[in-house]
């Protein structure tokens, strides 16, 4: 079993916001002697969003989602 995430807006690929996740989940999970396998950045597109998530956790890996959550219409991760 391996530990991911996904971190999901378009704010992030277009580089209007930086993201701050990735490393303060690296660091927590550091603090805890765990690491992170992998990660994937994912759009504001609802049908990517929803193929992403089901195919990660269908993986059996711990999946942690950050990011596409906002009160903006372009965030469908609610």
């Amino acid at each position: 079993m391996g530990i991911g995430v996904i971190i999901i807006g378009d704010e992030i690929l277009s580089g209007r916001r930086t993201d701050k996740h990735l490393p303060k989940i690296i660091e927590l999970l550091g603090a805890r002697g765990l690491s992170l396998d992998w990660a994937e950045y994912v759009g504001d597109d609802s049908a990517r969003i929803t193929a992403t998530l089901a195919r990660t956790f269908a993986s059996g890996d711990i999946v942690f989602s950050t990011g596409g959550i906002g009160a903006t219409p372009d965030d469908h991760t609610r």
